[in-house]
């Protein structure tokens, strides 16, 4: 059965949004995004063993099915106390980019406060920081996510590097 709902919703409205915004916007000024990253930036933790990094796993594998990695590994001694520095990072490229972009939009960017999001723009990438990390414990989980204590950073690369196809590309979605 077709759904015209769904068709006036998210077909006809992004036509008459081209059709309407020839000025702002052209079709061929979309940009494809060739690579994103999520990643938490861990600092200073003293246990290794703590529900904080199990938990960093858990949100990879309970949002995007994907089991990250560890990078930039540090270790630092001081007043007989570990701490421990890495980045738990997941690179996204091909078409697993537009899962991690549409749950970024859709899920959290719409559903958070503006207030609690940090956005870096460059000319080949724009960097969103989610600061605060409540957002996650009101998901329907078992496990939960209580302990995330970093912020979670979401990262996309574009192709090109011209600086107004970005924001034209970014004008669809009021970013």
């Amino acid at each position: 059965m077709f759904d015209f709902f769904f068709y006036y919703k998210y077909i006809i409205l992004f036509i008459l949004f081209l059709k309407k915004s020839e000025i702002k916007f052209k079709s061929i000024d979309i940009l494809e995004i060739f690579k994103s990253a999520v990643f938490f930036n861990v600092k200073n933790i003293t246990d290794l063993n703590t529900l904080s990094v199990s938990n960093y796993y858990y949100f990879f594998k309970y949002f995007f099915g994907k089991i990250p990695f560890f990078f930039n590994y540090k270790h630092n001694f001081k007043l007989n106390v570990n701490y421990y520095s890495f980045f738990i990072i997941y690179n996204f490229k091909k078409k697993k980019i537009y899962y991690v972009f549409y749950f970024f939009i859709n899920k959290i960017y719409f559903n958070i406060s503006k207030i609690l999001v940090s956005i870096k723009k460059e000319i080949d990438y724009w960097d969103f920081n989610i600061n605060d990390m409540n957002f996650f414990i009101e998901k329907k989980n078992s496990i939960g996510f209580f302990h995330l204590k970093d912020n979670v950073n979401f990262h996309f690369f574009f192709k090109k590097n011209n600086f107004f196809k970005i924001i034209n590309f970014f004008l669809i979605y009021k970013i």
